[in-house]
């Protein structure tokens, strides 16, 4: 191990000009049977980074990491902040979120010709807990018969939907020279040290 110390840049440091070097942003909160829960699917991500000694800004604001809840007058602007000022972007992707705020950044940094990742951690297909998958959903005839045809028509509208987008990210972004996609942990650590290693070398001047 290389560095033990928590690598992560809050925002009141970001207030106090602290510079992440990576935003690792995408999947927050699941929609669980219980109401809503952590998602704790960058926990490894933030591990390794702190390993490497890489500082991060991590916009899941929660009293398990940060000591507190998100608060929007001053977790709003920050993360806004460390998304322009980090050197590469992260966005994960998971299947329990269907995942349209993160999918508008993405675009976003593609537009600004910003560096990002962008890490299905198996959410290549939207599964939200309680519904399941498309198939899983269209088979599900008892929640059917509870919620009726319109609501239950809605929902199978919004798994859809959520396959779609993620789909039509693929798609429009796969010649963008800005943006990669990785499938897994291993594949995100290999792509964070290469493009970290060619964004910091004097000669790259994409920032």
């Amino acid at each position: 191990m290389q560095n033990s110390k928590s690598m992560l840049v809050t925002s009141e440091m970001m207030q106090a000009e602290v510079k992440p070097l990576l935003f690792t942003g995408g999947a927050s909160n699941i929609q669980s049977l219980s109401g809503p829960i952590r998602n704790p699917g960058r926990d490894p991500l933030a591990a390794w980074l702190d390993e490497n000694g890489w500082p991060y800004f991590e916009p899941q604001i929660h009293p398990t990491t940060h000591g507190r809840e998100y608060v929007w007058g001053i977790d709003g602007p920050q993360e806004k902040k460390a998304r322009e000022q980090a050197t590469l972007r992260i966005y994960e992707i998971t299947a329990t979120t269907i995942a349209a705020v993160t999918m508008l950044e993405i675009m976003d940094d593609a537009r600004r010709g910003r560096r990002s990742i962008v890490w299905f951690n198996e959410g290549k297909t939207f599964s939200p807990i309680g519904l399941g998958d498309r198939d899983e959903l269209k088979k599900n005839e008892d929640l059917r018969h509870k919620v009726g045809d319109a609501i239950y028509y809605h929902l199978l509208a919004y798994i859809n939907a959520g396959n779609q987008l993620r789909n039509e990210l693929s798609l429009m972004l796969a010649d963008c020279p800005n943006i990669v996609f990785v499938n897994n942990f291993d594949e995100l650590k290999a792509t964070i040290t290469y493009l970290l290693g060619e964004l910091e070398s004097p000669q790259s001047s994409d920032r």
